[in-house]
C-alpha cells in the first residue's frame, strides 16, 4: 500500500465495559454532510515502541522493540453534532441543549474507523483504533471581522487501549487495525464496530 490520499469518513460506535461494541449505540458517522460534520485532519502516532538496545561483548547484542508506544491520534473534526460530541467526551447533561464539564465527566470506550483512498490505485483504506477514549483539551471564540470567516476544526485526542480481536481462527490483542480494498475496508468495520442494526 502507498501513502493515502483525503479523509472522507469517521465512524465510532460506544464499546461496553468488556471492549465489545455495545449494539444499544448507534454507529456514528461524520461525512462531511452539512450540519452532521465532517472530518478534516487524522494523524496516528506510537505504532512502533521506542527500540532499546542491549549490550554484551562491546558491542550491539540485541535490540528490543516488541509491541506498540503510546497509541495516539490527533483528529480535526468540523462541526460535531452536540449528540455526538456529549457521546465522545462523556459529557454531564442537564436535558436538551445544557452540557458541562465536571467530576463525573467520563468519557467511555469508543471504537473509531477512519477511511482514506489509497493515492496510487484509489481503492479504500481504513484505519481502525479497536478501543480507548475521546478528549478535547479546550475551545476558542474570536470576533467577527472584515475578512470571510472560514471555520476551523476542533482538536479531538483518541488514546488507544489493547483489545482482543478475532478474524477467522486467528485471534490477536491490537491498539489499531489498518485494511484496503472495499471488501477488507466493510470486514474491518464489522469486526470493529459490530453490525449496524437498528438501535431500539
Amino acid at each position: 500500500m502507498s501513502e493515502t490520499y483525503g479523509f472522507s469518513k469517521v465512524s465510532s460506535r460506544v464499546l461496553k465495559s468488556d471492549l465489545t461494541p455495545d449494539t444499544t449505540k448507534e454507529i456514528r458517522v461524520m461525512e462531511g454532510v452539512p450540519t452532521e460534520g465532517g472530518p478534516t485532519s487524522f494523524e496516528l502516532t506510537g505504532l512502533s515502541k521506542e527500540a532499546v538496545k542491549v549490550f554484551a561483548g562491546n558491542r550491539e547484542y540485541y535490540i528490543s522493540a516488541k509491541g506498540t508506544g503510546s497509541v495516539a491520534a490527533n483528529f480535526g473534526l468540523l462541526d460535531v453534532p452536540a449528540e455526538i460530541e456529549r457521546e465522545l467526551l462523556g459529557l454531564i447533561t442537564f436535558g436538551e441543549g445544557i452540557d458541562a464539564f465536571g467530576e463525573n465527566t467520563e468519557p467511555p470506550y469508543i471504537a473509531v474507523v477512519a477511511e482514506s483512498e489509497d493515492l496510487s490505485t484509489g481503492d479504500p483504506v481504513a484505519f481502525a483504533m479497536v478501543g480507548g477514549k475521546f478528549n478535547r483539551d479546550g475551545f476558542s471564540l474570536a470576533t467577527k471581522n472584515d475578512e470571510d470567516f472560514t471555520p476551523e476544526a476542533g482538536e479531538y485526542v483518541f488514546n488507544a487501549v489493547s483489545r482482543s480481536i478475532t478474524i477467522g481462527d486467528q485471534t490477536e490483542m491490537v491498539k489499531v487495525m489498518r485494511a484496503y480494498g472495499t471488501a477488507n475496508v466493510e470486514s474491518l468495520k464489522t469486526v470493529v464496530l459490530g453490525t449496524s442494526t437498528p438501535v431500539g
